[in-house]
């Protein structure tokens, strides 16, 4: 069996690790694309109870409601606080990911040019060898052409 034959499972296997790879970058890239949907919408929602805080205590308030809004509001704002420490997190789980990607990417990369350098020099050296018959082959006919007069 040729190296280059032999090198192919081994280059198919590095593949599908990479894809795998792929996979698993793509989903925490996506739950990191969510997390920070839901920190933009919360901190609208920060926004505007903050806004109608404001606007319902310039016309003034019992204390009861003005301690109840701000309970309400920081609440939002650790809510907040925990959605960008989640965001943190997840951004260094798509860091670490995309690394293991890029290392099993260059792998197979890598296992990709060796087969095709293995594949080259198989080629030539079947080149070589038909080119050695196609000489003898001539050389045989030369022979018997000019030995048989």
């Amino acid at each position: 069996m040729k190296k280059s034959d032999r090198m192919i499972p081994i280059k198919q296997i590095a593949a599908d690790h990479e894809q795998e790879a792929v996979k698993d970058l793509g989903q925490s890239q996506r739950a990191l694309s969510q997390h920070e949907m839901k920190l933009e919408q919360l901190k609208k929602y920060r926004a505007e109870y903050a806004r109608l805080f404001q606007e319902h205590g310039t016309r003034g308030m019992a204390g009861a409601q003005l301690q109840a809004y701000q309970t309400f509001l920081a609440q939002l704002d650790g809510a907040i606080r925990q959605q960008l420490a989640m965001i943190k997190q997840i951004e260094g789980e798509c860091a670490d990911k995309r690394e293991v990607w890029q290392q099993r990417h260059t792998r197979t990369e890598a296992l990709g040019k060796t087969v095709e350098r293995f594949q080259s020099s198989e080629q030539r050296l079947q080149d070589k060898q038909e080119q050695r018959e196609m000489d003898d082959h001539s050389n045989s006919q030369f022979w018997v052409l000019h030995h048989n007069k």
